[in-house]
């Protein structure tokens, strides 16, 4: 999860003069550097997308590889009028549920940083184990755009504005996206413990 201070670092504009749609349009045109500024500008959000669906690093690439890919195999059915980071962020999502549908679906992982660290006792690595999986379970269980926006927003660190941007949607909609996912994780949290907590006594 990254602070407060250093989100400004993970805008995914940043200072790149040209926008995603003047860059895209050139990309239609032929201009690989063009292309490979869109790439360096979407590597980590994409990165993110995929994460939210698949869980090894490798599958992880796999997604972000064949995205890439795809995009510039479809840059010709761009809409240069419409936004190009929904357009971005759809071609992910479905190459990710692709992978997903084409090998048994492994929960998403949680970084052990996001888990309490004050769990008593020797059995303590034991029990934060436990979380941890009941947590990757819990995510799992969401809906992927719900997913994605808890993975994009406290996983990655993008704020609300750009999450909302790269999926193409409203920022109400993300931050409902995001308190849903937090609410299911405490939730999750909470019933492990008390789960934890029986067991041990």
């Amino acid at each position: 999860m990254r602070s407060g201070g250093d989100r400004a670092d993970h805008s995914v504009t940043g200072n790149d003069a040209a926008s995603d749609e003047a860059l895209a349009f050139r990309v239609q045109s032929g201009d690989r550097g063009a292309l490979e500024q869109l790439v360096r500008r979407y590597l980590r959000p994409i990165r993110g997308v995929a994460a939210s669906y698949v869980q090894e690093p490798a599958d992880i690439e796999d997604v972000v590889q064949e995205t890439f890919l795809r995009t510039l195999r479809a840059i010709e059915t761009w809409d240069p009028r419409r936004p190009f980071a929904p357009w971005l962020y759809q071609i992910a999502r479905n190459v990710a549920r692709n992978h997903v549908a084409a090998r048994a679906r492994s929960p998403v992982d949680v970084p052990l940083s996001s888990l309490p660290s004050d769990l008593p006792g020797p059995d303590g690595m034991l029990e934060r184990s436990q979380i941890r999986a009941r947590i990757a379970r819990a995510i799992a269980e969401l809906p992927d755009r719900r997913r994605t926006a808890f993975q994009l927003s406290d996983v990655e660190g993008y704020d609300v504005g750009e999450v909302a941007r790269i999926m193409g949607l409203s920022p109400g909609t993300v931050r409902s996206h995001i308190h849903h996912a937090r609410s299911a994780l405490r939730t999750a949290l909470a019933d492990t413990r008390e789960q934890l907590g029986s067991s041990g006594g």
